[in-house]
């Protein structure tokens, strides 16, 4: 039981470590770019260590997809995220099945196998919805002010450029990077393209299919852009009351997960002749395994029915 509660601690620390580190390199990065005046990239140690990481551990056919990965993430995790990703689930798989369900050898490797694949796609999956969630969030404020700035008579470029130095990241920076593209003789709307594709927001491809069309055949830029602006901000709101109303059960689900290990622990304290053989009798450690893996399906459940319903 030990093992059980602290491993997941560790985990939790070692992610947040990993991502203080990234915030921290990110921050040092950008004030010494605003320091140089010629603006040369600066790549950190972090950086180099995923590059050399990248380049002994991914085999070449897969860095190009796994980097339009890392891309639709914003890049704000690399290789070794995943890496560390998939050898904390390896430790807490062995662990877990070693001490607690004490499984057979292969059962043992066939798990943490198992959890060696299946960690890196979900860190990877979690932070591209954390940054499309991010990009949505900002990116309404973006087409308001490329609304306004059409309305005043400036062109769309110009419109994007006053966009891209205003609004926040990550907007400001996709745009920023559109529009350097623009500068060395990419059309926007190719550009544009290509940031759409690299993101996968759906909404942004909805503002380059608008840009294209008014191209191509005209009309009133400024109203599409508005109409897009206000179908974003009321799913938005639609999410946020969703998330509302969806908080209640979400807390009782907590409460009622955490009660057996509070139960558990007060027995514990009040009677350990009662509750030993759940910790030293393997089969009571079986069923401490077992009762543990229901209760995470049940929580991991509930938690994919609920982000899908609040898309």
């Amino acid at each position: 039981m030990a093992y059980l509660l602290l491993l997941p601690i560790v985990a939790g620390l070692l992610f947040w470590w990993v991502s203080r580190n990234d915030r921290r390199q990110e921050f040092i990065q950008q004030r010494l770019r605003a320091l140089t005046q010629r603006g040369e990239p600066i790549v950190p140690t972090l950086h180099r260590l995923e590059q050399v990481a990248t380049a002994a551990l991914i085999p070449q056919n897969l860095r190009v997809p796994l980097a339009a990965e890392f891309e639709a993430a914003g890049n704000r995790i690399g290789p070794l995220h995943l890496a560390a990703a998939s050898l904390i689930s390896a430790v807490v798989v062995v662990a877990f099945t070693t001490r607690i369900l004490d499984l057979s050898p292969t059962l043992v490797f066939l798990t943490a196998l198992l959890a060696l694949m299946v960690a890196p796609i979900i860190v990877l999956r979690l932070a591209q919805s954390s940054y499309r969630n991010r990009f949505l969030n900002i990116f309404p404020d973006a087409l308001d002010l490329v609304r306004r700035g059409i309305r005043a008579g400036l062109p769309v470029t110009e419109s994007l450029v006053i966009a891209g130095r205003e609004i926040a990241d990550p907007v400001g920076l996709e745009l920023r990077r559109s529009l350097a593209q623009v500068q060395i003789g990419v059309p926007p709307i190719d550009a544009l393209q290509e940031t759409a594709n690299r993101i996968r927001v759906p909404d942004f491809h909805f503002m380059v299919v608008a840009l294209a069309l008014q191209q191509k055949t005209g009309g009133s830029l400024a109203e599409t852009l508005a109409n897009l602006s206000g179908v974003i901000r009321a799913r938005k709101a639609l999410r946020l009351k969703a998330r509302a109303l969806s908080a209640e059960a979400k807390v009782s689900a907590l409460i009622l997960a955490m009660l057996p290990f509070i139960v558990g622990g007060a027995m514990y304290l009040l009677n350990y002749n009662l509750i030993r053989s759940l910790i030293v009798d393997p089969r009571g450690r079986f069923m401490v395994g077992i009762a543990f893996l229901s209760l995470a399906t049940g929580l991991a459940t509930m938690y994919v029915l609920v982000r899908r319903a609040l898309r």
